[in-house]
């Protein structure tokens, strides 16, 4: 979609999108009804005419970013369906959330489309009105919002490929590509080099398929020579069966999105390098097939990880905290990592938990769990302090190995944690749980079904040491 910034209307036909609060609702002509238009977050009012779209963002008052984000993304669903891909996007009064309505129209107009028989028309044309003293900074937002939405889209597309055409060695071209197109520097640790480096968790849970996992680092040295990286992972199962403890069949196709960890910290990088970020920070993927066969890992294996210790495998589909330590070890250890955050669509105890509402947090550092509690709010994506207790440490104890891959049932998301922390030694570390947050089997709160991208803004505001406003 092409963008520009005008401060008045270009000639043609454009369809307007007036972003809308409850107060401005009452002064339509003719007033529209409760049930017609709410004027609430992502409602949505067609004029009469059919050529001017208003959306609501709520109260006034209480008109964030976030608001105007998925306001402007709820229009771009409604608009792609009607096929009216000429936007004309009054922004006069609120020129200070250009960057958000961008952004927001780019992600409700994305559709993951590869393979379908019918494509719906792109949206092809967006014109920003605002007034001519705003232009400049303006044209900036617009820029940022461009750029930021189109590494969550790509994000998407990455999340979106089925387990057929995405396995860990095609994850590494897809690195590889956008690192070229984006100037990052990407490293890759192929099977000798993961055997090599006694990468016991990655090699356990590969070991299934033919497909054999990979260790992929995204480089974005923007920061001064020497400064210790803000360490990105991301786990990134590109199929998860579940191996020899196998998962039921219902659903077992939405397991395409076990990468989704993975595909964030994937856009987040491509972001930060095309915003040039001033700061040294280091992407990492842990990819791996998770497949039952003769040579998978079993229940009962025990697992030496790349740290030295030694994990009692008690259920083969607890991998992701697997691929996971070995990745973290090697960030705080390879990397030196000033402070490291994973992302990991790692339990259903978590949606449990907080449902699709938010994605859990846990940490070992207080005050970076701050920073990145605020990136989140930023960047309007929930995240919840979740605990970290002694006991649920203790869970993961094995009479056998140093641990166990999973505590069971009782406090699933926060032994999962737990497994996790023993990985990063004193490295200030966060943790998001991101499960039911990372995709959608419907279109929903603006988006399109399939991959949601969730994570990416968190990242990528993190990195710019962007607070909540």
């Amino acid at each position: 979609m092409k963008v520009r910034i005008a401060s008045e209307q270009p000639p043609g036909a454009w369809t307007q999108l007036c972003l809308t609060s409850k107060e401005q609702r009452g002064k339509l002509v003719p007033p529209p009804s409760d049930g017609e238009f709410s004027g609430d977050v992502g409602a949505l009012l067609p004029d009469r005419a059919a050529s001017t779209l208003y959306a609501g963002v709520g109260e006034s008052a209480s008109l964030d970013a976030s608001a105007v984000r998925r306001a402007a993304s709820s229009a771009a669903l409604v608009l792609r369906k009607r096929g009216q891909g000429r936007i004309l996007l009054c922004m006069e009064e609120r020129p200070e959330f250009v960057e958000a309505a961008v952004e927001g129209l780019f992600l409700g107009g994305y559709r993951f489309e590869t393979f379908s028989p019918k494509k719906s028309p792109a949206l092809a044309e967006l014109v920003v009105l605002v007034s001519k003293k705003d232009g400049p900074a303006a044209k900036k937002a617009a820029a940022r919002g461009q750029v930021l939405a189109e590494a969550i889209n790509a994000s998407r597309d990455v999340a979106n490929l089925p387990g057929n055409l995405l396995n860990p060695e095609t994850l590494v071209k897809q690195a590889v590509q956008m690192a070229k197109r984006t100037g990052l520097k990407c490293r890759v640790l192929d099977e000798r080099a993961l055997k090599a480096g006694k990468f016991g968790g990655m090699l356990a849970v590969g070991c299934g398929s033919p497909n054999a996992p990979r260790l992929i680092a995204l480089e974005h040295l923007g920061g001064a020579k020497g400064e210790a990286p803000l360490v990105l992972v991301g786990k990134a199962i590109t199929f998860d069966s579940g191996g020899i403890s196998i998962k039921p069949a219902s659903s077992m196709e939405e397991m395409i999105f076990d990468k989704c960890g993975g595909t964030a910290v994937f856009g987040a990088m491509q972001a930060l390098a095309n915003l040039g970020v001033k700061r040294n920070v280091v992407g990492i993927l842990a990819a791996a097939e998770n497949m039952p066969s003769g040579t998978a890992y079993r229940p009962g294996d025990i697992v030496t990880m790349r740290s030295g210790a030694t994990v009692e495998v008690v259920n083969t589909d607890a991998e992701g905290r697997m691929v996971l330590g070995d990745a973290l070890w090697w960030a705080c250890n390879e990397y030196k990592a000033a402070q490291v955050i994973n992302l990991a669509t790692l339990t259903g105890a978590c949606g449990v938990a907080l449902g699709e509402a938010a994605a859990g947090m846990w940490t070992n550092n207080d005050a970076f769990q701050a920073q990145v509690a605020q990136a989140a709010r930023h960047g309007g994506e929930r995240l919840w302090p979740m605990p970290l207790y002694p006991e649920h440490t203790q869970q993961i104890k094995s009479q056998v190995a140093h641990f166990k891959n999973s505590g069971g049932r009782l406090a699933g998301a926060c032994t999962a944690a737990a497994f996790l922390k023993e990985f990063v030694g004193k490295t200030p570390w966060v943790h998001l749980d991101i499960a039911y947050t990372s995709h959608r089997t419907k279109e929903q709160d603006g988006l399109a079904a399939g991959a949601t991208g969730f994570g990416v803004r968190t990242l990528v505001h993190l990195a710019c040491n962007k607070t909540a406003k």
